[in-house]
């Protein structure tokens, strides 16, 4: 893996020079109200903004990663408290009256649920989808 992102160095380096040596002609940059630079190579006004670039970016990411890390900080601190609050409340329970947690009531499962019968088979063909539906529902009303 060492050898590869050799090459791919020498190769990137190699572009760079050749880029630079078919650009080399003078520029001058103009600048607001007049003012304007000494003349410089192309290729040092595109390298100039392409590591400009990339200096931004990094700076970008690092203010995000910076963010990110205190938010972490702050959920742990949060996720602490809350695991503390949550085994003090389970030592209670376990000490209390009750030897277990009650489920709530939104919590209690229910049994299974009947599936409606089959109205294609009980129904002439002749009929509506929606007759048939409508009896298949009164079929299963009368369970």
């Amino acid at each position: 893996m060492i050898y590869v992102k050799a090459l791919l160095l020498i190769a990137l380096l190699f572009l760079a020079i050749t880029f630079g040596i078919q650009n080399s002609e003078a520029v001058v940059l103009r600048y607001y109200f007049g003012l304007a630079s000494v003349p410089v190579p192309l290729y040092l006004v595109i390298y100039v903004a392409i590591i400009l670039g990339i200096l931004g970016g990094l700076a970008i990411d690092l203010y995000s990663r910076i963010t990110l890390r205190s938010r972490l900080k702050k959920l742990e601190k949060a996720n602490a408290s809350l695991r503390q609050d949550l085994e003090k409340l389970e030592s209670e329970a376990a000490g209390g009256a009750g030897s277990e947690l009650q489920p709530r009531p939104a919590e209690v499962e229910t049994g299974p649920v009947e599936a409606l019968p089959s109205s294609t088979e009980s129904q002439p063909e002749n009929q509506p989808e929606s007759s048939k539906d409508s009896k298949a529902l009164e079929s299963g009303k009368d369970r």
